[in-house]
């Protein structure tokens, strides 16, 4: 593995993003570039797809010479004056076909590739897969490099990786050992790539997070001695910073967050418009085009990337959604008015948002301008679809009793009667169309009120409608420890707690009614940043240190095992996008085992954009609250 010098150490961006984007252009391109003159032709199956697509984008490649990129399983056309860079899974599928390139057959008797070959594995590679290369002769004489890059993740923002496991919720919470195994294979990856050996802690009240605890703390063990120089952070011979810490957690320890209507950007978009791995269509001026008829074409539907190549987007997608449409309507008053002289056709006031018209319009009076404005116009696009749905589900009246339900208080902070809350669930579950809307009614219901009376089960029940689909989701909530109906104490009556809401969650420090609740995970990174998380209830596999230092040399704050109080508060300063946030002392990596969701990434953001530690935020899959639903209904 690649270990830089002190040179090479000192330019390493900060962010998990750019350091993977780093790794490879430095342990793969820049290595090709250096043994190869000529074009080259990237080859990738489909598990090493989305990793490279993440980091590396075309330019960079086209950069360092390398012309296309193709699918390891798809048929390829031959290029043989260009070498072959292969960036693959090691499974026994790619390696196949992999051998298959180079193994002469009926249908073609020369290699599709130039006489040099670059072979690189997203993760370790294991020795009858080893076996199976050397045994292909004309394979292994071309070769001019077999390296485990350890990048088995993607990285979907700067500080944030899931692990493209999807399909694993089912695996995880039915405790078959699968899908911890895989997941402490691509948390190797993670640390190798970071040069972290970091603390382990988990959740001690999770039987899921005890065994991957366990598992992953044998397997980064197993690498450490297998990889003599490798360093980390922390040790005796790198003290900027200290040894990370790596939390894990699972989706089971907050159910209620995913199912929150949250009005953020990132989260209103991924919730309520269509959003393809981070792709989204959406309506773009067309200058200049026209129908196969030849009449002019007035819009056009184009693709768009949300990630952290458009600054826009990393600068809004934390905001509150009433503050982007101010923002984004200020920002195209600003250049309509100030560069050219051209005032809109609405005179009203200047702090009214935008109409899509009024931006078409903008578009065409302003041609010199146009990227710019057609930047705006994605996100004024965007912002407007999800206000249109916002108001169409009448979604402000929907989210006051979802805070109300989740926080335990009323917007003027009084408690009200569970029985009054009864009510209006019942009315509300009643008037909605939408089945998905009225399962996330419900499902927030018993999970923040740790089920149902058994005298409101039947309303509700009838008033929600449930298909079967949700019905089994809504049951499958008892398998992550949430019961579906409050249990009758040894009276046969209810417990007088139930009178009332019975929430403990923490409120949110937003000046927006609709956004009270905060997710279970702000309280804990808080106090994790603090030094206060408690040990009984988050252990660690081995001994915590009594103090930390970090990279200023300074004694951190020291370690404390009292017990989490709900009401800690991190005191926020005036943040910065995350591309220019600088960062010191140990990282913080939470891990989210059953999918994270965009409440708590928006937390984890702010903790470091606020002046906190470096916090990274990885899962096995982001979740909106429909792929939460659906994974609750795959058990």
């Amino acid at each position: 593995m690649w270990s830089p010098n002190k040179s090479e150490k000192a330019a390493v961006p900060e962010g998990l993003r750019p350091i993977v984007k780093d790794r490879f252009q430095k342990e793969v391109l820049q290595t090709c570039c250096s043994k190869f003159k000529g074009y080259m032709v990237l080859i990738v199956d489909d598990f090493s797809t989305p990793i490279i697509s993440s980091c590396v984008g075309m330019y960079n490649l086209m950069e360092s010479r390398v012309s296309l990129v193709e699918n390891l399983k798809k048929k390829r056309a031959p290029y043989r004056q260009s070498a072959a860079i292969y960036f693959l899974s090691p499974t026994h599928d790619s390696v196949d076909n992999l051998i298959a390139d180079w193994t002469p057959s009926k249908t073609r008797k020369q290699p599709l590739y130039a006489d040099t070959v670059f072979l690189y594995f997203t993760s370790i590679l294991s020795d009858d897969l080893l076996k199976k290369i050397k045994v292909c002769k004309p394979l292994v004489k071309r070769l001019k490099a077999l390296n485990e890059l350890n990048i088995d993740f993607i990285t979907n923002e700067i500080r944030a990786f899931h692990l493209d496991m999807s399909s694993s919720f089912a695996s995880l919470f039915q405790f078959d050992g699968r899908a911890e195994v895989a997941i402490a294979d691509k948390l190797v990856t993670l640390c190798a790539s970071l040069h972290e050996y970091p603390h382990i802690r988990y959740k001690a009240s999770s039987q899921l997070c005890s065994s991957l605890a366990s598992i992953f703390n044998r397997k980064l063990t197993d690498y450490i001695g297998k990889n003599e120089r490798w360093w980390y952070h922390g040790d005796s011979a790198h003290i900027d910073r200290g040894r990370a810490t790596l939390l894990l957690l699972s989706r089971a320890d907050d159910c209620l967050s995913p199912l929150m209507h949250e009005f953020t950007y990132q989260a209103m978009v991924v919730d309520l418009l269509d959003v393809e791995k981070d792709k989204i269509t959406y309506t773009a001026q067309a200058t200049g085009t026209t129908a196969n008829d030849g009449s002019a074409i007035d819009t056009i539907s184009k693709d768009a990337l949300l990630n952290d190549d458009d600054e826009l987007w990393v600068e809004l997608r934390g905001k509150h959604i009433a503050d982007v449409v101010q923002i984004l309507s200020n920002r195209i008053r600003e250049i309509v008015n100030s560069d050219t002289g051209v005032a809109l056709s609405s005179k009203g006031d200047q702090t009214n948002a935008l109409t899509i018209n009024q931006l078409s319009n903008a578009l065409k009076t302003l041609p010199e301008y146009r990227e710019v404005m057609s930047k705006l116009t994605q996100h004024m696009n965007m912002a407007h679809r999800c206000m249109d749905i916002f108001n169409r589900q009448n979604l402000m009246e929907l989210s006051e009793l979802e805070q109300t339900l989740s926080t335990g208080k009323t917007e003027d902070g009084k408690t009200p009667k569970l029985s009054n809350l009864v009510s209006q669930v019942e009315i509300s579950l009643k008037g909605m169309i939408d089945p998905l809307m009225r399962f996330r009614l419900l499902a927030i219901f018993v999970v923040s009120q740790r089920g149902l009376k058994p005298s409101d089960q039947n309303l509700l029940m009838s008033a929600a409608r449930l298909n079967p689909s949700h019905a089994k989701a809504l049951n499958n909530l008892k398998l992550l420890g949430i019961p579906t109906v409050k249990a009758m104490n040894s009276g046969s009556r209810i417990s007088n707690r139930s009178k009332r809401l019975v929430s403990n969650y923490n409120e949110s420090d937003s000046e927006y009614a609709s956004s009270r609740f905060a997710c279970e995970l702000k309280a804990i990174l808080e106090e994790m940043q603090d030094n206060k998380l408690s040990l009984e209830e988050f252990p660690s596999i081995l001994p915590m240190p009594y103090q930390s230092v970090n990279s200023t040399g300074a004694d951190a704050n020291r370690m404390s095992t009292s017990v989490r109080s709900s009401g800690s508060r991190f005191n926020t300063r005036s943040s910065t996008i995350d591309a220019g946030t600088k960062v010191s002392g140990a990282r913080q990596i939470i891990f989210v085992a059953g999918g994270a969701c965009y409440s708590e990434l928006r937390c984890a953001r702010d903790l470091t954009n606020k002046g906190g530690l470096e916090t990274i935020l990885g899962c096995t899959h982001f979740v909106n609250p429909k792929q939460f639903i659906s994974d609750l209904s795959s058990l």
